[in-house]
């Protein structure tokens, strides 16, 4: 069984990970920015840490001692036009989903090469790929992160660490409730406003839950050679699938939006 470090457990996919691996024997570390939010929950270790604080990621990582696991979950979300959104905001999305899931990256690699083992594993998104207005910061922080690991996937296979994405479609987790949402009605952006909602109303009705994404991050720990990407939710793994061209995938979102 694997020692696991998980970012992001306060709710959702996180903590739905951190219950599933730890009843399937693996050792667990959960952390999240506010430790308090882990009161409860059954693991091995519960840390606090906030992936954009670089002292943060040293002293939890020390903490934790070795790692055989790191499941780069913690994640921010904003809906806002690129032109609208401040650029601190959109840097806190950047900052968060991509920086800050490279520097626990950068972390864990020492320990796994000396060792000549080792698994990362990236919590991202079906908006990386696929065109989702409002959804410009939160897509380039997706992006930028699959993007990483295919490259470091190839780079640190000579020494035995994997490096593998987990990519969602529709998920219930807490991130919509959460998500900083600029409204923008009485904008020239109004109109795609409430297309956008909408539609995204409409291909939110039926969410895969938290604990689908928690059986997937499992089966990418659990196997000896996993793919490097695992899709998981709504459809998007026969999206991926497909084989559609850009131009047919972008035909296909101005349409669901009634353009």
């Amino acid at each position: 069984m694997a020692r696991v470090l998980i970012t992001g457990v306060s709710s959702g996919i996180g903590r739905a990970s951190a219950e599933l691996l730890t009843r399937a024997g693996h050792e667990v570390i959960a952390t999240a920015r506010r430790v308090e939010t882990l009161d409860g929950l059954d693991v091995a270790a519960r840390l606090p840490l906030d992936v954009g604080d670089p002292q943060q990621v040293t002293d939890a990582l020390a903490a934790a001692g070795e790692i055989d696991v790191l499941v780069n979950n913690a994640g921010v979300s904003l809906w806002a036009p690129l032109e609208i959104a401040s650029f601190e905001e959109f840097e806190r999305v950047l900052a968060t989903n991509l920086v800050g899931a490279a520097r626990m990256t950068r972390a864990v690699i020492p320990q796994m090469r000396r060792r000549g083992r080792g698994r990362i594993i990236q919590v991202s998104s079906g908006a990386a790929r696929r065109p989702n207005p409002f959804l410009t910061a939160y897509a380039a922080s997706k992006a930028g992160l699959e993007a990483l690991s295919w490259s470091l996937r190839v780079e640190l296979r000579p020494f035995g660490v994997s490096v593998c994405v987990v990519t969602m479609g529709a998920i219930a987790t807490s991130m919509d409730e959460n998500r900083k949402v600029i409204d923008v009605a009485d904008t020239p952006y109004g109109d795609l406003q409430r297309r956008t909602f909408a539609r995204t109303a409409e291909i939110r009705r039926a969410p895969a839950p938290a604990g689908d994404v928690a059986a997937v991050i499992q089966r990418a720990i659990d196997d000896a050679d996993p793919p490097f990407m695992n899709p998981v939710g709504a459809g998007l793994a026969a999206a991926l699938a497909s084989g559609a061209s850009d131009a047919q995938i972008e035909a296909e979102t101005l349409a669901g939006l009634g353009y």
